[in-house]
């Protein structure tokens, strides 16, 4: 540090001025005097704020206290931050007091003792360079900050392309679905697909984390379902498939639950299977309320001997069937507690929507009266509503 910054000896004393150069650059300090204030602050502009000054307080032109004021007020935050060391024959300690407000960040008395100026000189460019390196790190932080925020984005974008905005449409049914991430981008997908002989494949997947890795593993997974349906003809099937394969990339170092709906459009048949994931709701048209739980672990930890057991059940005209991500109901109440599944299945008894679009709003208002003051999604939430609306 003693070779980047220069120690500027500012004393309108020419003999005081010469003796200290010489013993500090016996001592191994880069030195250049400076006989005033004036010609101090030419050379630390020179210098860029590469320096380090041993200011005397009495001088003409501009005495310490003006010097320190000048320099911390420069536009150059380099030359703003410059350690500055008063030299001062005052013992009354007035202008000690009067330049350290304005920014001196140390003093030695007159006569001065060499051995301790040189522990300041030492300390203070030590100091500086931790400085330094701390507005270096903060340098690269942001510098890495503005690039994960680029690639955040860059992922969400790709995420929203994925995720389906656009629902099936289909005579005698609604479809509805939300979808918000905690942050750009989630571990939070669903998607549709029409399989042959006019059925529908609806699934819904929460993966662990949240950013960009949990993105890549939701467009993963869509794929995987995209496959699965080419060689399998059941829910329980086209989860084992998905299992399957992801267990063979990732080898049980991640996993996500996932659950999966076919639907027959005709006769309103239902035939499901859930991997780890919440239970599935289902709103009767009466105001009865209908679950159907997950059989299997999460997608990831599966084994081909833990296979997911297919569920069968029927909408009739007016059943809404709702498929969600636990960071739906996972909130804080006004005690600070996890609101449970449970718990928020039954604040979900008695809802009787009117469309799935209401079926979606009917949920997260009743959530958001089971959360305490101010509280809000922590985690992402996923939510796909189907409704029928004639036999």
């Amino acid at each position: 540090m003693t070779d980047e910054i220069k120690i500027l000896v500012v004393d309108d004393d020419p003999l005081l001025r010469q003796m200290l150069s010489h013993a500090l650059g016996r001592l191994g300090f880069s030195v250049v005097e400076c006989p005033d204030g004036v010609e101090a602050l030419r050379s630390l502009e020179a210098l860029g704020g590469k320096a380090l000054l041993v200011l005397d307080y009495e001088m003409p032109k501009l005495n310490g206290l003006q010097v320190c004021e000048a320099i911390r007020s420069h536009a150059n935050p380099e030359i703003a931050q410059t350690p500055v060391i008063l030299l001062t024959a005052h013992a009354e300690g007035i202008h000690e007091i009067e330049c350290l407000r304005a920014g001196a960040d140390d003093f030695v008395t007159k006569p001065v003792n060499l051995a301790v100026l040189k522990v300041r000189i030492e300390t203070h460019l030590r100091l500086a360079s931790l400085r330094n390196q701390l507005q270096e790190q903060n340098r690269q932080l942001e510098q890495w900050r503005d690039s994960h925020e680029r690639d955040l984005e860059a992922a969400r974008l790709i995420q929203q392309a994925i995720i389906s905005r656009k629902m099936p449409e289909l005579e005698g049914w609604e479809f509805a679905a939300h979808h918000q991430s905690l942050i750009q981008v989630g571990g939070d997908i669903y998607g549709w697909l029409r399989l042959p002989g006019g059925g529908l494949l609806v699934w819904i997947v929460d993966a662990t984390g949240h950013g960009a890795s949990a993105a890549l593993l939701t467009t993963f997974t869509k794929l995987l379902f995209r496959y699965a349906v080419l060689e399998a003809t059941e829910p329980e099937q086209i989860l084992q498939c998905v299992n399957r394969d992801f267990r063979s990339i990732f080898k049980g170092h991640s996993f996500l639950t996932a659950a999966c709906v076919i639907l027959e459009p005709g006769s309103g048949a239902l035939r499901v299977a859930g991997a780890g994931h919440p239970p599935l709701i289902i709103f009767r048209r009466d105001g009865r309320m209908t679950t159907l739980a997950s059989t299997a672990p999460p997608v990831g930890v599966l084994l081909d001997t833990q296979k997911p057991q297919g569920v069968a059940d029927a909408l009739s005209s007016g059943d809404t069937l709702l498929m969600i991500t636990d960071g739906l109901y996972s909130v804080l109440d006004q005690n600070q507690e996890r609101i449970s599944f449970a718990r928020f299945a039954e604040a979900m008894r008695g809802c009787k929507p009117v469309s799935a679009e209401a079926a979606i709003k009917e949920v997260l208002a009743r959530v958001m009266e089971l959360a305490g003051p101010g509280e809000t999604f922590d985690d992402d939430v996923a939510i796909i509503a189907i409704r029928k609306t004639s036999d």
